[in-house]
């Protein structure tokens, strides 16, 4: 019994939530781009913080994401501000939706190599069309 009671404490400590530290100098993109996937930030209309754990590429220098038509997105839709989460420590960016097809076309190529036959199992579509929703990340 005694076992139990110090899983649930462990249990209680780790589901503790303090404040996020944010960055206060820009991120290495080789920091984004050597991770799977990463957790961003993004704010819900009634102020609550949405964590997403999306798949995330860099091109140019620059952080890169596409999603369908998710609420994260939609949060961007009204305050474009979003957080990337590395190592315990957010990072901000601008969202910045890409619509012209040849730089969707590019943002999907990026994911195809990083991604290798998982891009290719998970998008079939032609470059370029695998979502609905492309942006490039600006540091705030």
């Amino acid at each position: 019994m005694k076992n139990c009671a110090w899983i649930v404490c462990l249990f209680m400590l780790s589901c503790a939530s303090g404040a996020v530290p944010v960055a206060t100098g820009p991120v290495d993109p080789a920091q984004i781009d050597d991770r799977w996937s990463l957790h961003v930030v993004t704010t819900d209309p009634d102020g609550d913080e949405r964590v997403t754990r999306i798949w995330i590429g860099v091109l140019e220098g620059d952080p890169i994401l596409r999603t369908g038509d998710s609420r994260w997105w939609a949060n961007l839709q009204r305050d474009p501000t979003i957080r990337i989460r590395l190592s315990g420590t957010d990072h901000v960016f601008l969202a910045e939706p890409v619509t012209e097809p040849s730089e969707r076309i590019r943002i999907d190529e990026v994911f195809l190599e990083k991604y290798g036959v998982w891009e290719r199992v998970l998008f079939p579509q032609d470059r370029g069309k695998t979502h609905t929703r492309y942006a490039r990340l600006l540091a705030k």
